[in-house]
């Protein structure tokens, strides 16, 4: 996708050219199938019909639904021109002329696709006599428009290939080495954070889609699990980029895919990450109550995905205030607690990250939500101390966490150092969800002007330094 991606630059969507040169899309668009056509893009690129009808422009979201199911078509060529610039379709595909974004020049190649934390400048405001941390793209800052802040929905660049179609032997082959390239993007991720895995993840993802389109019988049923799989991992990953509407259609279609295959397992685990999609938005009942649902059939459970489900809905009962069932639930989690010798790959299965110390860093973390940083900053201290070294984005997060912690009981040197820590994990990893806690962290620290290592801290940032690579 990458040439037709760089000639349509201001287009909202453009489709990954897996799904554009699959057979059954070369037919909707030969027969101009449109509802097969608006069926596709929904269900393969994760869109949205809201996104669909903004794409196409003077769409409604009830025409795209009702084009989807049937109840009306398009007939005049202006509607399918602008179908045809939505998604990035070659006017010759659909009986049109060519487009004019397929003459359109492309950017020079030493022009970056999008921005990541790499690419973020951290600088310092005054608001009413009080410090604040903005993180800015250093490209925003270039063009001038200071007052701007990082995007809310960061992109990613994906580049896709056409997958030959293949027979089940080189099936066979190709899920082989897939899944065990899974257990490599997800130690990348741990180790190096989202930016390094969300591009690969989503070209495999490509590629299994593909599969899909010609593997029958029992191999479907595995290239089906094995795309569930890995779009769990792009919903973490998007999630991790603080993109919940991606991380959420991403883990809609993981469970659509398990559903269909059979894979209990990915099943409840797609019920597992809703519930962390609740906390996230605050949601407490519904933390909980998916929490449970995971724990149903304990049984037919490995252990560490029963402690994930339990630590989870303790997080849910924090939200709600319920101090005593949320320190029972974190209680009961470490009688299943993961081995501390992961390897931080999920070879083990669902729920290997949740370790002992991984446990006790969401117990500080309940304290900390229940409103009580001084039974807080200890448990960060010793659950930090024993996390294992595969886990660095939760090393950032919990430091991010014990910042807060350390400014909720006026320990402001303490709480710089950890903001510090929280920062540079930040800028090493990629991860915008750990960048926003962390500057979160230092934000709070605002008032704090009698303290040398806030001043210091705040110091670090003063002249809009770049995140990566430079220490306090």
């Amino acid at each position: 996708m990458e040439d037709r991606s760089a000639q349509r630059q201001g287009y909202a969507l453009t489709i990954p050219d897996a799904l554009l040169h699959s057979d059954v899309m070369r037919r909707a668009c030969a027969a101009r199938d449109f509802q097969e056509i608006f069926r596709l893009v929904n269900r393969r690129t994760g869109s949205s019909y809201a996104v669909i009808a903004s794409a196409v422009g003077m769409m409604t979201t009830s025409r795209v639904s009702d084009i989807v199911r049937g109840v009306r078509g398009i007939r005049g060529q202006g509607v399918m021109e602008r179908v045809a610039d939505a998604f990035g379709i070659p006017g010759a595909m659909l009986g049109l002329p060519a487009r004019p974004w397929e003459s359109a020049p492309k950017p020079p190649s030493n022009v970056p696709p999008s921005a990541d934390t790499s690419d973020v400048l951290l600088v310092t405001v005054t608001v009413e006599g009080r410090r604040h941390v903005v993180p800015i793209s250093r490209r925003t800052l270039i063009t001038g428009a200071v007052g701007a802040v990082l995007p809310d929905r960061p992109l990613t660049r994906v580049r896709d290939f056409a997958t030959p179609r293949l027979d089940g032997t080189r099936i066979e082959a190709a899920v082989e080495h897939l899944r065990e390239m899974w257990h490599s993007l997800v130690r990348a991720d741990n180790i190096f954070g989202p930016g390094h895995a969300l591009a690969s993840v989503h070209q495999q993802l490509g590629i299994l889609d593909s599969l899909l389109e010609h593997a029958k019988g029992t191999q479907r049923l595995e290239v089906l699990r094995l795309a569930a799989r890995y779009a769990e991992s792009a919903a973490w990953l998007h999630e991790d980029m603080a993109d919940m509407p991606q991380a959420v259609t991403w883990t809609g279609r993981a469970m659509e895919w398990a559903v269909e295959s059979g894979e209990e397992t990915m099943t409840t685990w797609t019920l597992f990450r809703r519930s962390q999609q609740a906390t996230t938005m605050k949601k407490a009942a519904q933390t909980v109550g998916l929490a449970r649902a995971v724990q149903r059939d304990a049984a037919a459970h490995p252990a560490p995905v029963r402690a994930a489900a339990l630590q989870q809905e303790a997080h849910g009962h924090a939200l709600g205030g319920d101090e005593v069932a949320s320190q029972r639930c974190l209680d009961e989690a470490h009688g299943f607690a993961a081995s501390p010798e992961t390897k931080g790959d999920a070879r083990s299965g669902h729920g290997d990250f949740c370790t002992a110390s991984y446990i006790e860093i969401q117990r500080a973390t309940c304290w900390l939500t229940l409103g009580r940083p001084d039974r807080a900053a200890p448990l960060f201290e010793a659950g930090l101390s024993s996390l294992p070294d595969a886990y660095q984005r939760d090393r950032g997060l919990a430091q991010a966490r014990l910042a807060m912690a350390y400014a909720g009981v006026r320990q402001y040197d303490r709480a710089a150092e950890a903001a510090a820590v929280a920062l540079d994990i930040a800028g090493g990893s990629g991860s915008k969800r750990t960048l926003n806690e962390a500057v979160a962290a230092v934000n709070s620290l605002g008032e704090a002007h009698d303290s040398r290592a806030v001043s210091s801290l705040f110091e670090r940032f003063k002249e809009g330094r770049v995140l990566r690579g430079e220490g306090a």
